[in-house]
């Protein structure tokens, strides 16, 4: 499926869209896909290994680097979401363009407030303030934009509040990623607890730790690591639906590949997974 996803993305020219304001927000959807494929793509690999090299004391370990999976796991997942939320479910022009901006201003507001020396150069930030400046422009004119309080606008405009891309203005908060998932279509168990234990290990949570330690002792790493690579195969699915719906001239290749009912099975299994468990 990461090849077929792939080969979907390669079929796709942003340059023919007429529209400035369209391609450069569809091209930051096609970007923001190929980054999904470098996490996936990095997972398989991490996923084939057997044998880590270790330091001298501690010899060659088995082990696939389960925490280092269900890392990139997390991430992949985070971008599939963004994908979602930010690109494909706007269900009006008035939503797509507050998405994406804020989406926009919150990573040039972040260049901005770094000092100078700090990865970019001060000409780049100079003529990124010009970029920001337009896209606030834009927002202004935004009715979702123009509806926050005047302590948000500030907030953010500052950098303190970032997230306001996932600003939701019928619940009146910012949505959290489990939130997200589940509009996504995803199941609790998947949105949920999947995402939570992710977390764990990109947060090296107590847990996580000892679980890692604990495949490790057991020789039992491939194990651990099967849920992620499960979650992988949804996520991957789940992408490819929706970049095909945002582009449909990749539908033609999807339809003759003869994976779509493969596609579509992992789809429902995101969306049906733990539902016979007792869950709270």
């Amino acid at each position: 499926m990461l090849d077929l996803l792939a080969r979907v993305i390669n079929v796709v020219r942003i340059s023919s869209i007429e529209d400035d304001n369209e391609r450069e927000r569809l091209l930051y959807s096609h970007n923001l896909a190929n980054r999904f494929i470098q996490y996936a793509l990095i997972q398989f690999h991490l996923c084939k290994a057997k044998i880590t090299e270790a330091l001298p004391s501690l010899g060659d370990v088995r082990v696939g680097d389960p925490a280092s999976i269900d890392v990139l796991t997390r991430a992949a997942m985070e971008a599939f979401l963004v994908f979602h939320y930010v690109f494909y479910s706007p269900a009006t022009g008035g939503e797509k363009d507050y998405r994406y901006w804020t989406y926009k201003a919150a990573g040039l507001v972040e260049r901005q407030n770094l000092p100078d020396g700090i990865l970019e150069h001060a000409k780049q930030k100079a003529e990124e303030k010009k970029i920001l400046e337009e896209t606030f422009a834009k927002l202004d004119l935004n009715s979702t934009y123009k509806a926050l309080g005047a302590t948000q606008k500030r907030r953010f405009i500052e950098g303190k509040e970032w997230n306001l891309w996932r600003w939701n203005p019928e619940a009146k908060k910012v949505l959290s990623w489990q939130e997200i998932a589940s509009d996504a279509g995803f199941s609790v168990m998947l949105a949920s607890y999947m995402y939570r234990h992710l977390s764990g290990h990109a947060h090296s949570s107590s847990l996580s730790v000892l679980q890692t330690q604990q495949a490790i002792v057991r020789n039992e790493s491939e194990h651990l690591i099967s849920a992620s690579i499960n979650t992988m195969k949804i996520l991957v699915a789940n992408m490819i639906h929706e970049y095909t719906e945002l582009f449909p001239e990749g539908q033609p290749l999807l339809a003759e590949s003869g994976a779509s009912t493969f596609v579509d099975t992992w789809i429902q299994i995101g969306q049906r997974l733990g539902e016979n468990l007792n869950t709270i």
